[in-house]
């Protein structure tokens, strides 16, 4: 945890990097509702959101704020990696854990049954009716995995990972 909080002061300390960290947490937070607008004929955000309870704001919030931290980060490295093959190894080991993370995010934030079968509705009743009743382990399932590719992702802004670190020198 503690290389996640330096990772993120070094990143954070950056002006443009904090305005689209800030930017970032409300889209997301949008994103996450809107979802479920989209999905479901007839909801409107009024009606989404007298749905929800004070732990699914509370739950929403923070996926967003990992989500987007995870976001900026993953540009930051990206934009301050050595070199070509850096910057997909950077994508692609961090990055993927992070983006199932961001998938089980979208999954964890639907509250509803129709949310959920009109987002994956191949999984069939069943998957669904298991999801639901099991939301707070697939929550917990999706901040495990933003922490994880956080703690990467951080190892590498820290320098710590030798084989992908970034410039410590000129940060852009």
């Amino acid at each position: 945890m503690k290389d996640i909080v330096l990772a993120g002061k070094t990143i954070l300390s950056k002006k443009d990097y904090l305005i689209i960290f800030l930017s970032f947490i409300p889209l997301i937070f949008l994103f996450f509702v809107m979802v479920q607008i989209w999905t479901i004929p007839g909801n409107n955000i009024r009606l989404q959101l007298s749905i929800f309870k004070t732990r699914d704001y509370i739950l929403t919030v923070l996926l967003s704020f990992l989500v987007s931290l995870f976001l900026v980060m993953q540009a930051f490295i990206f934009r301050n990696a050595y070199s070509a093959k850096t910057k997909l190894a950077s994508v692609g080991v961090g990055g993927a854990t992070g983006y199932l993370g961001m998938g089980a995010a979208v999954l964890a934030t639907a509250t509803c049954a129709a949310c959920l079968i009109a987002l994956f509705g191949f999984l069939g009743f069943g998957s669904i009716v298991f999801l639901l009743k099991n939301q707070w382990w697939v929550v917990s399932v999706a901040i495990i995995l933003l922490l994880v590719s956080l703690y990467f992702s951080s190892r590498k802004v820290n320098g710590l990972c030798e084989s992908c670190k970034v410039h410590r020198k000129p940060l852009k």
